[in-house]
């Protein structure tokens, strides 16, 4: 089987998409199929298969686009920069996806409603498309004008251009794909509420790790030590408004308040990085809280670690959390998104109110305190982890629905 899995976003990338595809990839090439990866180059000038070195650069389709898109034919489009390179950078996408060849693929598997909805326009009849979602962009889109305008209301946000497209991009993308993969009922019940889409064109299943390559790459070296009599909270993931880090920074100014013997490590970057940093410093934390950037041992680090922390105002199924479990840590958690279906309160970890520094806090100096209680949550969460997060198990659920796709065209 020939499969190609596609998404609008820049790879290779820090999120969990890249990660995601990555394996999905190595297992099914491990079985014999072959699999092609596209999507956007990292620096966003050009769409690539990346695994052929395949690039066609979006200079060179400048002129047809902005012939489809002038201000004349699309005047809402030219009044919202943002919507505007999203619309533009889509069609890129469309004229790659046709210029590099779909008919050559038994089956499309995209990983975003943006693509989802432009392979559905540009690929032949005969090649079904299956679309794994993995976040719902207009509630990400609340949670950003939010935080920007803490004031604002959702009535107001939904009024604005940029919600509205990325509301249309949801709905668009939910009803492309032949059939609908959603890894949480947190998603599953947004795409069957708000955007209508029927239960018979949906599937549910967790996303997969592979266990025995990431418990090696633990053991693999990193320069950073872990300071003597000190407890290590880790937090990896992109530092953006979504994944909350704001928050926990204020919840960690308490925790120093009643203790010092514990180290914050921050791993990863995005634009929030400087502000976060100067906020760290406005709160007295510069020895406490490290910002060790991105880095290729995540692994390792999460090794040294004690307890780790995701406080995100959104989230789906998130990989670091998914590696934090392996790694047998003691997991502080935020309530939002799909992350309560991954953490079970008081037995694999804790839970705390999204948004609000005062639970965090509490969570995390039970788990400073009490070495029982951290040694025991981290037991379970790991147990529970190898049980639950197998990468063969998730690619055999997609062999199935591949398969069958295939055969229903």
């Amino acid at each position: 089987m020939k499969i190609l899995l596609a998404t609008y976003w820049y790879i290779p990338h820090l999120g969990g998409v890249w990660p995601l595809m990555c394996q999905i990839k190595e297992t099914l090439e491990k079985l014999g199929h072959e699999v092609d990866i596209f999507g956007n180059t990292p620096d966003g000038l050009a769409y690539h298969i990346v695994n052929k070195n395949l690039v066609l650069k979006k200079e060179e389709l400048v002129p047809f686009i902005h012939t489809q898109l002038n201000p004349q034919r699309e005047p809402a489009l030219h009044s919202d920069k943002r919507t505007f390179n999203l619309e533009t950078d889509r069609y890129y996408m469309e004229l790659a996806a046709s210029y590099f060849g779909l008919s050559q693929y038994d089956i499309i598997h995209t990983q975003d409603v943006i693509s989802t909805w432009s392979f559905s326009r540009v690929k032949p009849a005969h090649v079904p498309l299956f679309a794994s979602i993995h976040g719902v962009l207009a509630r990400e889109t609340v949670q950003y004008f939010k935080y920007l305008n803490p004031a604002a209301t959702i009535e107001e946000i939904q009024k604005t251009l940029y919600w509205k497209h990325y509301y249309t991009l949801d709905q668009m993308g939910t009803h492309s794909a032949d059939l609908i993969h959603a890894s949480s009922k947190w998603t599953h019940d947004i795409f069957a509420t708000d955007y209508k889409v029927p239960p018979s064109r949906m599937v549910k299943f967790q996303y997969g790790i592979n266990i025995e390559e990431f418990l090696k790459k633990m053991d693999m070296p990193t320069e950073i030590k872990k300071p003597a009599g000190k407890k290590v909270i880790i937090y990896t993931g992109r530092l953006v408004d979504i994944k909350g880090v704001h928050f926990l920074l204020p919840a960690l100014a308490l925790l120093k308040s009643r203790r010092s013997d514990w180290e914050c490590w921050i791993v990863g970057d995005g634009i929030m990085k400087d502000l976060l940093i100067q906020k760290s410093e406005q709160l007295g934390l510069t020895s406490h809280v490290k910002f060790l950037g991105s880095r290729n041992d995540v692994p390792a680090l999460l090794k040294l670690a004690d307890i780790f922390v995701i406080p995100s105002l959104q989230d789906n199924m998130p990989l670091s959390l998914i590696e934090a479990q392996l790694a047998g840590k003691a997991i502080v958690t935020s309530n939002a998104g799909g992350l309560p279906e991954m953490v079970q309160h008081g037995v694999t970890g804790l839970v705390a109110q999204a948004g609000d520094k005062q639970p965090l806090f509490r969570h995390l100096l039970t788990l400073v305190e009490n070495d029982e209680m951290r040694r025991r949550v981290s037991t379970a969460a790991k147990n529970w982890a190898l049980h639950y997060w197998s990468v063969d198990l998730m690619v055999e659920r997609l062999l199935k629905i591949y398969n069958k796709l295939i055969a229903n065209k």
